[in-house]
């Protein structure tokens, strides 16, 4: 029984494989005439024509104004107010003075970039101390040993901060001094909380 089944199985599928192998040979490209491809266009471009240039009457620029007062006299302008004007070499009068404007006033200094401090530097330098204090205690709990990579590299980075707020108010700087102290303190905290 099994034998027939596969035989009419068999019998069943003659018909769609010999479609299929019809269909491909259909497609088979030696039998396609060849594509006939159009030659290149030429190359030729022309411009375009440019019109006639109409000229256009200009109209008159107003009068430039005068220059601003220097805000500081130069060598050439000090010199030229400095020298008394010699005698008319004809004997006559001496030559009018030339009309100074208003003496330059100097430029005001530019005022010094310096950190802002509070009003008693006694007592910022006292909070940073103070926080420095509390980091070297923090850190003082702490057991480098065991600590792992990234924790060492904390503690490292707290000592460091620690040193560069000591600099800092050596140089009189209270709020970087107070900010790498704070950082130090936060770092030492965390280290000692685990």
């Amino acid at each position: 029984m099994r034998k027939l089944l596969f035989i009419a199985a068999l019998v069943s599928l003659v018909p769609i494989v010999s479609a299929c192998a019809s269909a491909s040979a259909k497609t088979n490209p030696a039998e396609r005439p060849p594509l006939s491809v159009p030659p290149p266009p030429p190359r030729v471009i022309e411009s375009a024509p440019q019109p006639d240039p109409v000229p256009e009457p200009v109209p008159e620029l107003p009068a430039a104004p005068a220059p601003a007062p220097r805000s500081r006299p130069t060598r050439d302008s000090a010199s030229r107010q400095e020298s008394p004007k010699s005698p008319d070499p004809k004997g006559g009068e001496a030559a009018a003075a030339e009309p100074v404007g208003p003496a330059p006033t100097p430029a005001q200094p530019a005022p010094q970039l310096r950190t802002p401090q509070t009003a008693d530097s006694s007592e910022a330098e006292r909070n940073v101390r103070s926080t420095i204090d509390r980091a070297n205690r923090s850190l003082g709990g702490v057991n480098f040993a065991p600590l792992s990579n990234d924790r060492k590299k904390a503690y490292n980075d707290a000592k460091m901060f620690i040193q560069q707020a000591e600099e800092a108010l050596k140089q009189g700087n209270f709020v970087f001094a107070q900010g790498v102290a704070t950082k130090a303190e936060t770092l030492a905290r965390e280290l000692a909380s685990r």
